[in-house]
């Protein structure tokens, strides 16, 4: 199911992906004894630093973080509400994984001591090279249900979860009793505990997406609705260029951009540093479609054939020509 923008609900993701401790079960881990064992008092991240020890003390670390969690599995419990949020998942027929930084054997242990049936598709740091918030390990997880990153909600309890659905370009909701400072810019959807989560899928409401909220707050809903229902032809001429003016104009919520096709090469590239190099010797649309996905999923680049509306050329000016038009 398609999310129903510019607003969306997590009862709308066409596939949604499970953070395992603090989601679904309970273990109890504790890894702050084996941070200081081997990074002292430096700030570091258990599995992404690892690189910066000795082959020996990699091996060490990895054995303590299988021990520590293999005995949290053993005393494993359901979340409370996890179990009404995966009965709806399956009602719902909606395709689900779990995707954890744990090692798959203490998952799959967890599950057999909370009698949890997992999904066909559970992503350990033991699947390749890269864990949350790597976006590589979410987007192939995707890739694995056959669901794109933008109609996908990630379920998790800490900040790496919701860094991770940033960076794939996903949607994200944090369950937990409490949030540290700072977090808030990272959040779309916060609820303070599964039984909550379960009533934002059996009563869902339109939440303002992590993207557009500061043009909600600065200038309304309606004005986030109508905007959304507006398609405007890219000017010929810009100020400033390509990318800043979708740029600006997507994160007013425009939903449709008519785009006249041309060869994205290196004169525009040199002008427009923010689109991806890759893409050069591709066509424009194609272009901007990639640039616009992961910051603005909601917003569509079309060929122009004609109907779409003439926008002003500077940016300062597309909040009163927004207002104007959807009067």
């Amino acid at each position: 199911m398609a999310f129903n923008a510019p607003f969306w609900s997590p009862s709308q993701a066409s596939a949604i992906l499970f953070d395992w401790d603090g989601v679904i079960a309970e273990t109890r881990l504790d890894f702050s004894a084996v941070t200081r064992k081997y990074y002292g008092e430096r700030p570091a991240m258990l599995l992404e630093d690892a690189h910066t020890l000795s082959w020996d003390d990699r091996a060490s670390l990895s054995r303590d973080l299988e021990d520590i969690e293999l005995l949290g599995a053993q005393t494993a419990r359901m979340i409370p509400g996890a179990d009404a949020v995966l009965d709806w998942v399956k009602r719902a027929g909606t395709p689900w994984a779990v995707v954890s930084r744990n090692c798959k054997k203490s998952i799959l242990r967890a599950a057999e001591v909370i009698g949890m049936s997992m999904p066909d598709i559970v992503r350990s740091r033991d699947d390749g090279d890269c864990y949350k918030p790597d976006p590589r390990a979410l987007r192939e997880t995707c890739e694995a249900l056959s669901v794109a990153p933008a109609q996908t909600l990630l379920i998790g309890d800490y900040i790496y979860d919701m860094m991770g659905a940033r960076r794939a370009g996903m949607r994200g909701a944090l369950v937990r009793n409490s949030t540290e400072p700072g977090w808030a810019l990272w959040l779309e959807c916060y609820c303070a505990s599964m039984d909550e989560f379960h009533r934002e899928l059996t009563s869902p409401r339109d939440i303002v997406p992590w993207e557009y909220q500061e043009t909600a707050r600065e200038y309304g809903e309606d004005f986030l609705r109508g905007a959304h229902k507006l398609t405007l032809r890219l000017p010929e001429r810009r100020e400033p260029g390509v990318d800043a003016w979708v740029a600006r104009a997507a994160a007013l919520g425009i939903g449709g951009f008519a785009v006249r096709d041309a060869v994205f090469g290196p004169t525009i590239w040199k002008q427009n540093p923010s689109l991806d190099p890759s893409f050069m010797g591709f066509g424009m649309r194609a272009t901007l479609r990639a640039f616009l996905l992961t910051r603005w999923p909601f917003a569509s680049v079309y060929e122009d054939d004609g109907s779409a509306l003439d926008a002003p050329a500077e940016t300062r000016e597309l909040p009163d020509f927004i207002s104007m038009t959807i009067k």
